[in-house]
């Protein structure tokens, strides 16, 4: 069985298989564009009818997983949603995240951290901080971003992760649940499942797991990737 076809890999195996694909001819910004839209289809699909106007915040680190909320983020409001995005460590830092933040931040309402409605109000939560690159513990900022989170998670919000929960090890065998991490309602990863989702000890954390296609399997396939 290829790499590429495996239902889990390691974080490391994902990053070997997006350089695989970049240099097929699958750009990072195009994993990206698919990652954020595919998340963003299936958060639209999981909202309630009951919620007439939904309300969501994307919290966004400012590595690449953020720039998939970010991604998330415009796909919700062009869809007609009233979406706010929450900075939780300053303005994104990878050129792909730069480039998809360029495309709202005159559109979005965009906060800092410290910036969040203590009530919340939102129906559906996207996190966004942290993801396969994620390893140790949390700094302070998404310390914070993560209680927020979760608080939001408390008052009947949707919580969703993109990836992995943020304060999670995707390779993360679960001998000892994290201090502090978001606790999902759904948690929507790319490609393949990584070990984490595996673990029964972590479902409470990571809640239902949805697998997306980013373009990886179709661009290694088509290229005869050995």
């Amino acid at each position: 069985m290829e790499l590429y076809e495996k239902e889990t890999i390691t974080c490391e195996e994902m990053k070997q298989l997006e350089k695989m694909a970049a240099s097929k001819g699958l750009s990072t910004y195009e994993m990206m564009e698919n990652a954020g839209t595919e998340a963003a289809k299936i958060i639209l699909g999981k909202c309630p009818e009951a919620i007439r106007n939904p309300r969501a915040v994307v919290f966004c680190g400012k590595g690449n997983n953020g720039g998939d909320g970010l991604v998330v983020a415009r796909k919700l409001n062009e869809a007609g949603w009233a979406t706010v995005v929450v900075l939780v460590e300053g303005n994104p830092a990878t050129e792909d995240a730069k480039k998809n933040y360029d495309l709202i931040k005159d559109k979005l309402e965009i906060l800092d951290r410290r910036e969040v409605p203590a009530s919340g109000g939102f129906d559906i939560v996207v996190d966004a901080i942290y993801g396969t690159g994620f390893h140790g513990e949390l700094r302070e900022a998404g310390k914070a971003a993560v209680e927020a989170i979760n608080k939001m998670g408390y008052q009947k919000a949707i919580v969703f992760a993109m990836d992995i929960p943020s304060g999670i090890s995707g390779d993360d065998t679960g001998r000892d649940e994290p201090k502090n991490c978001v606790t999902a309602d759904y948690t929507i990863t790319f490609h393949s499942k990584k070990p984490v989702h595996d673990n029964p000890r972590m479902t409470d954390l990571i809640g239902n797991v949805i697998v997306v296609n980013i373009g990886i399997k179709e661009i290694l396939k088509e290229t005869n990737y050995e």
